[in-house]
């Protein structure tokens, strides 16, 4: 189940967080498949290192094709414009913005 965690990981880096976590409910799904299905746990994991080498060199360039800005760009940004909005109206309500 680590390698639904670490492809989740490198998913929701890339291409967001939602996705990120349907990918790794997935992987978590298939692996759990794989092992009850006899000779499907090398198709599985040859399918999630392929995802992961796939999302680990062109990912960058997946991400600006789809207009996804992964998790850096979109969560850690979204709590980075609160903070400075924050800022701005604790500043503003104290008057320390005084130019």
């Amino acid at each position: 189940m680590v390698a639904a965690l670490i492809v989740g990981a490198l998913t929701a880096w890339y291409l967001g967080l939602r996705l990120g976590v349907i990918i790794a409910a997935v992987t978590a799904a298939a692996l759990l498949v794989a092992m009850v299905v006899p000779g499907l746990s090398l198709t599985v994991y040859a399918l999630v290192l392929g995802w992961s080498a796939l999302l680990y060199f062109f990912g960058s360039k997946i991400s600006k094709a789809t207009g996804q800005k992964g998790f850096v760009g979109g969560t850690v940004g979204k709590v980075g414009v609160g903070a400075s909005q924050a800022k701005s109206w604790v500043e503003k309500t104290l008057g320390l913005n005084k130019k």
